[in-house]
């Protein structure tokens, strides 16, 4: 069943994202303006905004585009516009374009969203979660033991600025966080940035190496769940749909939307 998803048109396969309302930003809006949307929590969930000048998409910008900026401009990234940190190809799929060819841009870009157009127009996006639904209808019994990643963790005094090196050195989201009584934690850049854009965050990072000098606990993060490495992927995926599970994790494993689309649906 789920290869044939993937040869289906977008528009018939996930019409729920021609539903909603697409997010868009100018090269020339701010980096704090952008964060705020990408920082949003739960009630407004976002992956990826859409760069437009001119009604014409020319890039995307996704959280990790905005922490490999701040790490590199630590002094001056307030002052960063859009056209400074997006990922200037200017990837897309229409929505006639078979599923399979948004996922292979995902795979090839590392980047799990893709503006969608209709008639050369951006009508939406699409992005790795809005997927989690065709896993999670399907009949995909591959283990996540399977699909998983090594997990990456931190302790809890570690600094937002050792956090954010982590997340880019290997590549990840997200990043378990141990406090001195074993419990386990999840923080992403989707936290490190809501702290950042925020009242208090702007404050702090005002003075000089502050990303050296606050810790990740002073973060609001959500608890680590913890499931069985034998748990079918299309199960895993009924349970990441939601937006307040960023990932799963067992023994030293993690598992992500990005593992359970790209690694099980698109490798299926």
């Amino acid at each position: 069943m789920q290869l044939l998803e993937l040869e289906r048109p977008i528009s018939d396969v996930v019409p729920h994202i021609f539903k909603r309302p697409v997010l868009t930003v100018r090269p020339n809006d701010s980096l704090l303006y952008v964060g705020t949307f990408l920082a949003t929590g739960p009630q407004i969930y976002v992956d990826g905004l859409v760069v437009v000048d001119n009604q014409k998409p020319v890039g995307r910008i996704g959280g990790q585009h905005i922490i490999q900026y701040i790490l590199q401009h630590q002094k001056d990234w307030p002052q960063a516009t859009a056209f400074d940190i997006m990922d200037h190809p200017s990837w897309m799929v229409d929505a006639g374009d078979p599923l399979d060819a948004a996922l292979r841009i995902f795979s090839k870009t590392k980047f799990a969203f893709v503006p969608v157009t209709v008639n050369n127009t951006v009508a939406t996006s699409l992005s790795v979660r809005d997927v989690l639904r065709i896993v999670a209808n399907s009949k995909l019994d591959t283990a996540i033991g399977e699909l998983s990643s090594r997990l990456v963790s931190a302790e809890h005094d570690t600094s937002i600025e050792k956090a954010l090196q982590l997340m880019l050195q290997n590549g990840i989201r997200n990043l378990a966080v141990r406090n001195e009584k074993d419990h386990t934690g999840i923080i992403n850049d989707r936290k490190i940035l809501e702290f950042l854009v925020s009242y208090e965050g702007r404050r702090v990072i005002a003075s000089p190496l502050a990303l050296d000098a606050v810790s990740v606990d002073f973060l609001d993060m959500p608890d680590a769940r913890y499931v069985k490495q034998s748990m079918p992927a299309d199960i895993a995926a009924e349970y990441l749909s939601n937006v307040s599970t960023p990932c799963l994790l067992f023994d030293d494993s993690i598992v992500t939307p990005w593992d359970i689309v790209i690694r099980g649906l698109l490798k299926a």
